[in-house]
């Protein structure tokens, strides 16, 4: 049974890779958009964290490559097929940093898990590291959903769920 939030969590941070052309500010603006709209109520970031992730992809990644990416279309809107996105491992790497210096990834995750037993809550912070969320979000941003990251990190929250469920 595969854990379904982390392929929420997969695409969410796809849609954070929006970017183009030549006009930093409008690029900027459709990534923290792009955030904006596809953030799920549980998972919802602020227009702070957005504006800091939009603004950290065009700096560290430029519009031009995101545009190359084809996360933005040329007239820098995002591109609706932005779930097959396939970055190379530096800009991948570079992705996942601006998204876990611009927002929480970790609380936002576990605020998903609302209501669950308080072992399995525990279990959750202890699982998801920077480390781990840094390995898989480049794993997420480089089109490599199979990768042993995504995996070891699926079957890690799997774990915890059912050792809170007493099961």
């Amino acid at each position: 049974m595969k854990f379904r939030t982390i392929g929420a969590i997969g695409v969410l941070a796809l849609a954070l890779t929006a970017c183009g052309g030549g006009d930093d500010a409008k690029a900027s603006e459709s990534i923290s958009k792009a955030i904006r709209d596809s953030g799920t109520q549980d998972m919802a970031l602020t227009q702070k964290q957005a504006d800091c992730i939009g603004d950290g992809f065009v700096a560290e990644i430029g519009a031009d490559q995101l545009v190359e990416y084809k996360v933005l279309n040329e007239d820098l809107t995002v591109n609706e097929g932005v779930d097959n996105v396939k970055m190379s491992e530096g800009d991948a790497g570079s992705a996942a940093d601006v998204v876990l210096e611009c927002a929480d990834f970790r609380e936002a995750f576990t605020g998903m898990m609302e209501g669950m037993p308080e072992e399995a809550r525990t279990c959750l912070e202890d699982e998801l590291t920077d480390e781990r969320l840094k390995a898989f979000l480049t794993a997420t941003f480089s089109g490599d959903e199979n990768s042993p990251e995504a995996e070891e990190l699926s079957t890690a929250v799997q774990e915890c769920v059912t050792a809170g469920m007493g099961g």
